[in-house]
């Protein structure tokens, strides 16, 4: 194992973003991006939003209607809430003014907020990756794997789009009850 274990057990801060290679794919489903709610200036260099919320900005606080978004959410916690299940949350309840979403989590079955959207509060398609994703530092460097595998979130008219393209990192299937 070549990466160092600050990089395995790492929380000393949120700010782990995308990859241009996992943007890429994203970008075969939805095309352009409009909105990414959770980030800040340096993913934009390849992530290219057309419109996206920095921490000053307060992402949550704002609008989310758009035709396409990317979110890779904050990770940590926030008072006894995870942020992703903040931040997921805010995406359930934005849904009807999306056209199509991508968004990207840890996979964390047994965690309430993760089983609540798998058994049914998600009413799309997850993609759980076959291998740990990379991520590029807040200083713009890859820094390894991640600890898990990572979930991708797909919502809206190209199911089959997103089953394509994301069958190729990993396994694709419908959300909610059946």
């Amino acid at each position: 194992m070549k990466q160092t274990m600050e990089v395995l057990v790492s929380s000393e801060t949120n700010e782990w973003y995308t990859d241009p290679g996992t943007i890429a794919l994203v970008k075969r489903v939805l095309g352009p991006i409009e909105l990414d709610p959770a980030t800040c200036k340096l993913p934009q260099m390849w992530i290219k939003a057309e419109r996206y919320f920095t921490v000053d900005d307060d992402g949550l606080a704002q609008d989310w209607g758009c035709r396409t978004l990317f979110m890779n959410p904050p990770y940590g916690k926030t008072g006894n809430m995870s942020n992703q299940e903040i931040w997921m949350d805010k995406l359930i309840t934005s849904l009807p003014r999306i056209g199509a979403c991508i968004a990207l989590t840890k996979t964390v079955p047994g965690y309430q907020w993760w089983t609540r959207l798998w058994r049914g509060a998600w009413p799309g398609h997850l993609c759980i990756t076959d291998d740990r994703l990379a991520f590029v530092a807040s200083n713009g460097t890859a820094r390894g794997k991640s600890k898990a595998a990572s979930s991708f979130w797909y919502y809206g008219p190209h199911a089959d789009r997103f089953q394509a393209v994301f069958d190729e990192i990993g396994r694709v299937v419908p959300t909610g009850r059946r």
